[in-house]
């Protein structure tokens, strides 16, 4: 006989949100608010037997490492099981598939974006006793480990590869075109309440129907506001070709001109 699921309704996953975003950063887990984000929508979503996986895979790492705080090691320990054991991976394929953007379905088919991706990585880290804070270039998600040791920053997305200078300078290359050089201010530390804040309005983007020309509008203006202006170009180009006779064409014509002119100069 299959176990009936329980149900939770949306207004409980709501005040749970809330409750948890009201905490200290220091003891906000991210890995159970993401889950509550994808609660709301997947009401027989359980929770708890996630974070008992993930904190089985932080015990894994935890023992592997034998108290050792040498920071390669602990790198090193955590992209053996996530990406060579259970086969983590950015999902490149269908950016815009819904799937990518909740974490549980990261968790499901260790597959998905590089903000869900970087927050697994960052809370397995936090769970074996290692500090790390997120850090958002264009386009992509990352994790930095500070400390006596320097400055370490990985690549989730790309099977935790540790990034040097110049490799990061290259990914604000593929977006600017060179036209932006890396500085300090990139690589700044995202508390857990902004990395939270910006999944949810990436997870709320990216659930919209992509067919409905509307949606497509209004994650094409969050896009903007978030600076993700190739994201915007591509979401204002297919409203337009649902809506060629729309009332604000010329307006929105103007905007992708003014994006890719933005994009060409820097």
């Amino acid at each position: 006989m299959q176990e009936a699921r329980v149900l939770t309704h949306p207004a409980f996953a709501r005040r749970r949100f809330r409750e948890i975003a009201g905490l200290p950063d220091s003891v906000l887990d991210l890995v159970e608010a993401s889950l509550v984000i994808a609660l709301e929508d997947e009401p027989a979503l359980d929770i708890d037997r996630y974070l008992q996986q993930v904190g089985e895979w932080s015990e894994a790492v935890r023992e592997r490492l034998e108290g050792s705080r040498d920071i390669e090691r602990i790198v090193e320990s955590i992209n053996r099981l996530l990406f060579d054991e259970e086969g983590f991976h950015g999902e490149d394929e269908d950016y815009y598939d819904p799937r990518s953007a909740l974490l549980n379905e990261t968790l499901e088919r260790h597959a998905g974006l590089s903000i869900s991706l970087s927050i697994l990585y960052l809370e397995i880290s936090r769970r074996v006793g290692m500090e790390a804070t997120g850090v958002s270039l264009p386009g992509r998600f990352l994790v930095k480990f500070s400390g006596t040791f320097g400055q370490i920053v990985v690549d989730p997305f790309d099977g935790g590869r540790v990034l040097s200078t110049i490799e990061l300078q290259k990914l604000l290359d593929d977006v600017y075109g060179g036209g932006v050089r890396l500085r300090e201010h990139h690589l700044r530390s995202f508390t857990s309440k902004e990395i939270l804040a910006r999944e949810l309005a990436i997870d709320r983007l990216l659930i919209l129907d992509g067919h409905d020309p509307y949606e497509l509008h209004d994650r094409a203006s969050v896009a903007v506001q978030l600076h993700e202006y190739r994201e915007a170009i591509e979401c204002f180009e297919r409203y337009l070709a649902l809506m060629p006779h729309a009332d604000d064409v010329a307006r929105v014509r103007e905007q992708i001109a003014w994006l890719r002119a933005w994009l060409e100069q820097n």
